[in-house]
């Protein structure tokens, strides 16, 4: 039998169109971009191995990681600290499986690891009102002086659990869910921003 490639699908291929939504303004506050190119892996520190994971991981991220709730990137791979002892590593682009095979490689011994990326659904959300529209149904304080640049959490909007980071001081704020949710979190996202004005890239 032929093989076949099952084409992969955006999770909100329907929803997330480029375009104007909300409150009709000429500077839209809120800014949303899915990103439809990522691989990404869990990575569960093996007993007794966390300074060595913890090498590794620095070494594929370009930047000093340590175990902690905290967004690190400064190459090609982003690492997010889920819980103690545990990230999840997220390379975009074509070649972002190839990437995070070469990361697994090196944590062979180490760590579990487990491909997490067509389970995901990843965007982000930027502009001068994002953190008004997130603030609607994140229950962690984003403001400014509480919730900087590398800052992480793991919580939830809607009853829809979520990883969220800041990435940088824009401020763009990366989301990261379950696919299965995807819908409901778009949709709990556009109805919180769209006071706002919002533009879809």
């Amino acid at each position: 039998m032929a093989d076949r490639k099952v084409p992969s699908r955006s999770a909100l291929a329907a929803l997330a169109t480029p375009g104007r939504l909300g409150a009709s303004t000429p500077d839209p506050g809120v800014h949303i971009r899915e990103i439809a190119d990522f691989a990404a892996i869990s990575i569960v520190t093996r007993r007794g191995c966390a300074a060595d994971v913890t090498a590794v991981l620095s070494r594929h991220a370009g930047c000093a990681v340590a175990d902690a709730a905290k967004h690190y990137r400064a190459g090609a791979i982003a690492i997010t600290g889920t819980a103690p002892g545990q990230w999840l590593a997220v390379a975009r682009g074509i070649d972002a499986a190839a990437q995070l095979g070469a990361l697994r490689t090196d944590l062979e011994g180490l760590a579990a690891v487990t491909t997490q990326g067509d389970g995901r659904v990843i965007l982000e959300v930027s502009g001068l009102r994002v953190r008004d529209a997130l603030a609607k149904g994140i229950a962690i304080d984003l403001d400014a002086s509480a919730f900087k640049v590398g800052d992480a959490a793991q919580t939830s909007a809607s009853h829809i659990g979520l990883q969220i980071a800041l990435i940088d001081d824009a401020p763009t704020f990366e989301i990261i869910s379950a696919r299965s949710t995807a819908e409901s979190l778009w949709s709990w996202l556009v109805a919180s921003a769209a006071a706002y004005g919002i533009e879809v890239t």
